[in-house]
């Protein structure tokens, strides 16, 4: 029996080393790859939610702001047309202008 074991092969510690600082290698950058996407997505979120409040605000009837979020809208009339701008700051910082002209059918 002592003969059987005298044969077995294992890793060499160097090998085990080196696939073990490999094997951190790839996770450390998996880890970053995912963390720079969980930031895109977070990012992307809060754009679309800075043009749907101010998409919202440029309506006839708007909707309540979410806590935290600053809205300054202008209204102003030419000829029978009605001009609604508005400019949106986000909590964090972030802000968005738009403008969008109401006109009664038929102009």
């Amino acid at each position: 029996m002592p003969d059987t074991l005298n044969r077995q092969q294992g890793f060499s510690l160097p090998e085990v080393i080196l696939a073990m600082a490999l094997m951190v290698i790839v996770a450390s950058a998996l880890a970053g790859y995912q963390r720079g996407l969980a930031s895109g997505f977070v990012q992307l979120a809060q754009y679309r939610q800075l043009w749907r409040n101010a998409w919202q605000q440029t309506q006839w009837v708007t909707g309540e702001m979410p806590e935290g979020w600053k809205v300054s809208r202008v209204q102003t009339s030419t000829q029978r047309c009605v001009s609604i701008s508005v400019t949106i700051t986000s909590p964090v910082g972030r802000q968005s202008q738009m403008t969008r002209l109401h006109c009664p059918a038929g102009q």
